[in-house]
């Protein structure tokens, strides 16, 4: 591997090379710029202008170019902070613009009408600084570290950046804990593929998720990238990168505490909730967030460092949840004065040094070791029992990181960096949960109980990047290439909750058995490489970015050894190195423009079209290493005949027997997979999932310190994978209807038929050979958004400032084809899975579902901040959100009884038993035509600075969240049941919290 990165790294630096001489470049995406045109009284363009922009913020103080034939100059890679922008000519007097605050990703426009007389005089020109971008195609969301201290933001974490911005998708308002999660936010404009990068560099384990905690107290500035993202980035979805501070010449710091606790918090227990069938509501019992930052010189003018020390934590209860007052028996009672608490707390040192090695060198230095800890754990939403969850320590966690940066002319940028992600996490049962107690799994509620149905022994996926950049700079032009190859790797052990079973039980009956091959130890590594040229190149008012990205990505399974289970069920397997699974190679052309409405940087028209590969993680290699195909777990049906609540048959026979129907797949534990990806869906070009993302946007700069824009964004997939069971076809499955229960809560009252539902023959059953391949080889499946977007963006020197906007939206998801069953897979409709199955016949109440369209209603978001600075330094605040409630589904573990007399016989996993227990997962409910209320919060802050001496200010904050104490619903049980739509997650009632930050 190492070979194989500097390899790499070499070939693209003779790349860069060989491009250099015939172009110039654009920046990193997150990095700002200047850019602009001198001219004289009379309009003519002036060339050889000396343009100097100098702000505290560059290490070396003053960046200077020369205008060029068409009087055009072009600072780029500057960082967030305010500079003065100069222009000197001989003959002409020296033109001066002052207070120019550049936001990451953001190019001011700078122009200068030069007038004649000496150097030494000089025209100073103050006014508000630009907020429209004339240069840049792309849309982004800017949060700054000074906007969160003002904001009602709770514990400050990534998710903030979601509740401000219309569009994005996640976690609004339901959790203003800061604690640890899976991803950033959810869906931005349906596309779900989120990266998460600070410097420029992936902060995501191995598998794609969220592997660091960014402390936000060491961020700038958090920059969120939603579309028209240039080849310079790879990007599927939202790409979101912090931009780091900084220590500087004078020290200065902070200190900062917050705190909630139970009493603080109001019960939002609603009727209707009740009527759900809860008791207990989402709640904080405490909450508190503690950190320390520092940052000066080492060395004046020549070594500096920023660090933060930083601790926080909650303990929560989450609605309807209760510990097992009959833990160990084959039943869930739950404990009424026993809710359940979740415990989280995160712990981080970081330390950044930064080294001006020469006047043109500068080379930072991060590392943020971390530990925490889940203790106990269940997802937020979870509908498990309590006992079903883990508690975790995250050692080791933490990103160490070094990036280099030369200006070497005023022409020419180098820039690099390499960084490492540890993500640790493996997952142990809860004191409470013994060896010998049976996961069982309730099919009429989906509630899991009694234990968890495996552990992680081992959990380590860290992730090593690197980059390297070549920008060549003129007044006309900027171009830019280099590289990103990322590393990421993957050690996994899996082992049952216990003996290597687990139940099933439909209303306290026992139907079936899963049996596991466990434990083992899974490895995998992945080669992700992008290596990217781009140009920008400006023609009067008219900027063009145009650049394309070629993408390798390569996985890798090593040798493995599995010893026999320790039952006897499955004999000691060897394994086989496997190399390219997959052997992916793209290319992705991006263009964008933005064309100067009026030439006066007010207005801007913006356009850009772009191809983007799926972000892809480890999973595509775990799914293709053997130890996942050769079939680690498999069911079996199960009569419980003389009740005793125990399989009374031979496990290790996969015939039936007894109790006991036959295993779903002969080849359990196998070394014959029976499920393989297929060339057209691992090799090549072309077959890695992408999409395609459109935006055309009008940017406006309504008065001074206030713009708008308005857009519309469209975006659609292609590459999908489908799965192939050789060993059967449409024809070897039967249709069936049902009747849908009769409940008031079901469309019209429900009593309606459910149809083109399939089950296998039972010659066929448990017979399979699956290939997972290109879903064009049998039909045209399809995934488009369009959506629309109105937000506005202020800077204002009055002490008021606001944001925010609203955006709404379609999507279109058709898998109308047949594959191997005709009949839907309720776990996996277009609608409802980001991986629907193709199937073409089912309907419900004669709707056709395979092609669901998601409305306008169910997207539409309004969000909103805004802060205002009172005599006294009295300041209020405020955040409101206005979100479309999660949409109502519906799974019917339907029995048998009800199915024969439509299908003419039982269910094939029955076998030929005259008694047959299995159930068949039936939806109910079309998608996305059933959906929760809205949710409506509104957030306040109100806070009184103190300044105490020139230098030191404290501030102290009375937040209340919710201020009126809504309830609204982000999960509910979805298992048609007792317990249907009884929620799992509902919004924190109204919570009072306070803050104090002291800063000198």
């Amino acid at each position: 591997m190492a070979r194989t990165s500097a390899l790499v790294f070499g070939l693209s630096v003779i790349l860069c090379a060989l491009l250099l001489p015939g172009a110039a470049s654009a920046q990193q995406t997150t990095a700002s710029g200047i850019a602009g045109v001198a001219r004289d009284s009379s309009g003519a363009v002036l060339p050889g202008v000396t343009v100097e922009a100098t702000s505290a913020a560059l290490i070396e103080k003053v960046r200077t170019v020369v205008s060029d034939s068409e009087g055009r100059y072009n600072i780029v890679d500057l960082r967030p902070g305010t500079y003065v922008v100069s222009f000197t000519l001989a003959g002409f007097s020296t033109f001066k613009r002052e207070g120019i605050e550049l936001t990451a990703g953001f190019t001011a426009t700078v122009n200068a009408d030069m007038k004649v007389g000496a150097l030494e005089e000089t025209v100073t020109v103050t006014g508000a600084a630009p907020l429209v971008d004339t240069t840049n195609a792309r849309k982004q969301t800017v949060v700054s570290r000074d906007l969160l201290n003002v904001l009602p933001s709770s514990v400050k974490a990534l998710n903030q950046i979601v509740t401000l911005t219309a569009g994005f998708r996640g976690n609004e308002g339901f959790d203003i804990t800061g604690g640890y999660t899976g991803q950033t936010g959810g869906t931005y404009h349906g596309k779900a593929g989120t990266n998460v990068t600070i410097d420029g560099m992936g902060i995501q384990h191995a598998y794609g998720n969220t592997g660091y905690f960014a402390n936000q107290e060491i961020a700038q500035e958090t920059v969120l990238s939603t579309s028209g993202i240039s080849a310079d980035t790879n990007a599927d979805g939202p790409v979101i990168n912090v931009v780091p501070k900084e220590g500087g010449n004078t020290f200065s710091g902070s200190v900062s505490g917050l705190y909630s606790g139970s009493g603080l918090a109001s019960d939002n227990l609603t009727d209707d909730l009740r009527a759900r069938g809860l008791t207990t509501f989402t709640t904080v019992r405490h909450i508190y967030d503690t950190g320390v930052t520092l940052g000066g010189p080492i060395m004046q003018d020549r070594l500096w460092f920023f660090g933060s020390a930083r601790q926080l934590g909650h303990e929560r209860q989450t609605s309807g949840k209760f510990y097992n007052l009959t833990q160990g028996t084959p039943f869930y009672n739950p404990d009424p004065s026993r809710p359940w608490y979740g415990h989280e707390w995160t712990e981080s040192k970081a330390v950044r040094v930064t080294w001006k090695a020469t006047e043109r060198n500068k080379i930072n230095f991060f590392g943020d070791p971390q530990r925490g800890c889940r203790c106990p754990f269940v997802g937020l939403g979870s509908i498990a029992a309590p006992e079903a969850g883990f508690k975790d320590r995250l050692v080791p966690f933490g990103l160490y990181q070094v990036t280099w940066n030369a200006p070497v002319t005023n022409r020419l940028l180098l820039e690099a960096g390499v960084a490492r992600v540890d993500g640790s996490w493996p997952t142990y049962r809860l004191p409470e949960v013994s060896r010998n107690d049976i996961a069982i799994t309730e099919q009429s509620t989906g509630v899991q109980y009694n234990s968890g149905l495996t552990y992680r022994s081992r959990q380590g996926i860290p992730r090593i990047s690197q980059r390297f950049a070549v920008s060549y700079v003129t007044g006309t032009h900027a171009f830019k290439t280099g590289f990103l190859l990322e590393e990421s790797f993957v050690g996994l052990g899996t082992e049952s909750g216990n003996f290597n079973v687990n139940y099933g039980f439909n209303n306290r009956v026992p139907v079936s058995v899963t049996q596991w091959a466990t434990p083992y130890l899974e490895k995998d590594q992945n080669k992700d490489f992008g290596f990217f040229a781009q140009d920008q190149w400006t023609v009067k008012r008219l900027t063009v970015t145009y650049g394309a990205r070629f993408q390798y990505f390569q996985g890798y399974i090593p040798a493995q050894h599995v010893d026999a289970t320790p039952n006897g069920w499955v004999p000691a397997r060897d394994f086989a190195e496997l190399n390219n699974v997959p052997l992916w190679k793209d290319v992705d052309p991006r263009v964008g423009a933005a064309y100067d409405l009026f030439g006066d940087g007010r207005t801007a028209l913006k356009v850009a079209l772009g191809r983007y590969v799926a972000k892809t993680g480890s999973g595509i290699t775990q799914n293709n290493n053997p130890m996942s195909t050769s079939i680690n777990s498999v069911n079996r049906s199960w009569a419980d005949t003389n009740g005793n609540f125990v399989p009374d048959c031979d496990l290790a026979n996969r015939g039936a027997n007894g109790e006991c129907g036959a295993v779903n797949n002969q080849n359990f534990g196998g070394l014959n997979a029976t499920i393989h990806y297929a060339d057209d869906a691992i090799h090549g070009s072309g077959r890695r999932g992408y999409n395609w993302d459109f935006t055309a946007e009008v940017q406006h700069q309504l008065r001074p310190g206030v713009s708008m824009t308005g857009g519309y964004y469209r975006n659609w997939y292609g590459s999908f994978l489908t799965t192939d069971n050789s060993l059967v076809t449409s024809a070897d499955f039967d249709s069936y209807c049902i009747t849908a229960p009769s409940d008031s809560r079901l469309p019209n009252g429900g009593g309606y038929q459910v149809c083109g539902l399939a089950d296998v023959s039972l010659a066929k059953f448990g017979q399979v050979n699956s290939a997972v391949t290109q879903a064009s080889n049998f039909g045209k499946q399809q995934q488009r958004n369009d959506f629309f977007n109105v937000t506005i963006n202020t800077r204002l020197s009055s002490g008021i400032q606001f944001g925010g906007g609203m955006d709404t939206g379609r999507t279109v998801n058709d898998v109308c084809y047949k594959v191997d069953s005709p009949g839907a897979a309720a776990g996996s409709l277009p609608g409802v899975s980001a991986t629907p199955t193709p199937f073409t016949d089912t309907t419900i109440n004669g709707q056709r579902i395979c092609r669901v369209v998601t409305p306008f209603k169910a997207q539409t978001q309004l969000k909103g901040f805004g802060s205002y600075t009172f005599p006294y330094d009295v300041l209020v605040s405020a955040v409101f959100q206005n979100i479309s409630g999660p949409q109502i589904t519906a799974s019917y573990a339907a029995p048998t009884s009800i199915i024969a007399p439509s299908l003419g016989r039982n269910l094939a996993a029955c076998g030929t038993r005259a008694v047959c227990t299995s159930t068949a997962t039936v939806p109910l409910i079309a998608p996305q035509t059933l959906f929760e209320g809205r949710y409506t919060r509104l957030d306040l802050r109100v806070a009184k600075r103190l300044q105490l001496t020139q230098r030191v200010r404290l501030t102290g904050n009375f937040n209340v969240y919710n201020l009126f104490n809504g309830s609204a619903i982000q999960t509910e049980n979805l298992n048609y049941g007792s317990l249907w739509l009884q929620p799992s997650l509902t919004e924190d009632g109204r919570m009072v919290q306070f803050s104090a930050n002291l800063t000198f």
